[in-house]
């Protein structure tokens, strides 16, 4: 899944997902924003989060982000 995909097709699920956990301003890097995806590339995500939010927050963030993400084939990091 390159990143134009992943905009059109996901954009709103991860958002929501983020938005649930405190996570928020959810970026994408490596591979995938370069382009540069293969087929065993995962998805690298960098969120901020709201200040009362712990580290178990980002990790239940993650953890629903990657569940619309591995139904493509692709992981989450």
């Amino acid at each position: 899944m390159n990143l134009d995909e992943l905009r059109r097709q996901k954009r709103d699920e991860i958002l929501r997902v983020a938005a649930r956990y405190g996570a928020y301003n959810v970026r994408i890097f490596g591979s995938v924003a370069r382009g540069e995806a293969g087929p065993d590339s995962d998805i690298d995500f960098l969120v901020d989060m709201e200040p009362d939010r712990s580290l178990f927050d980002v990790g239940r963030a993650l953890n629903g982000a990657s569940k619309f993400v591995r139904a493509e084939g692709t992981g989450c990091h």
